[in-house]
């Protein structure tokens, strides 16, 4: 005995399917309601974020790649992330320990200052009066 399964089109058919379009008679499959929260279907933030607020270290990304092969042999690569969202991260932690590397530890480094320039009216608007 062969039977069929609607699939339905887009959400809205999804929607009209689960609030009952079938019975439990015309399928095996139950239709029971979504237990999602009536909040999970907006996508949008309550506020947007200020572009002049965000340094941009929070959206640059660096990366390193080591070879610890042989110079005769094939490659053998490491690669980690270096610096994300405005962290740098430690190289001890991705590195093995039998591999000598230079780099500079996160105690000498010196991070660059970003500066953030406000108008008057941006500041008016941010804090409370």
């Amino acid at each position: 005995m062969s039977s069929s399964i609607a699939i339905p089109a887009g959400p809205s058919a999804t929607r009209s399917f689960h609030k009952g379009a079938g019975s439990s008679t015309d399928s095996p499959f139950s239709t029971s309601p979504s237990s999602s929260p009536p909040s999970a279907g907006k996508d949008k933030a309550l506020h947007n974020r200020r572009q002049s607020l965000l340094s941009s270290s929070l959206s640059k990304q660096e990366c390193t790649v080591i070879n610890i092969g042989d110079p005769e042999g094939p490659p053998r690569l490491i690669s980690y992330l270096s610096s994300s969202q405005g962290f740098a991260w430690n190289p001890e932690i991705f590195l093995p320990s039998y591999i000598d590397c230079d780099y500079v530890p996160l105690e000498n480094r010196r991070d660059p200052v970003h500066e953030i320039v406000l108008t008057d009216d941006e500041s008016k608007s941010m804090l409370p009066q």
